[in-house]
């Protein structure tokens, strides 16, 4: 008896937890369709077509670049084979 108890007990907690899951993903999926909405009203009020990579190449742009230090910072890369050894 003790042992059905605690299956429907952790059925239960499974189904909980589940719903709470789905809820919380379809909470994220409703905030960023939200957020692209209001980036698409914005770029019309703008005038301009909201395009995905065109935003992305601005954020870019816009952040300030922090100064190359350290072994990987220079721009020279060298490509390199790499050989299967048997």
């Amino acid at each position: 008896m003790i042992e059905l108890l605690r299956n429907a007990l952790k059925t239960v907690l499974f189904i909980v937890f589940t719903m709470l899951g789905l809820v919380m993903a379809f909470v994220f999926a409703l905030s960023t369709l939200f957020a692209i909405a209001i980036l698409v009203i914005v770029a019309r009020f703008r005038g301009k077509p909201f395009e995905v990579k065109e935003y992305w190449k601005t954020r870019k742009y816009r952040r300030k670049s922090m100064p190359a230090t350290g072994p990987l910072s220079n721009k020279d890369v060298t490509d390199v084979d790499a050989r299967d050894i048997r």
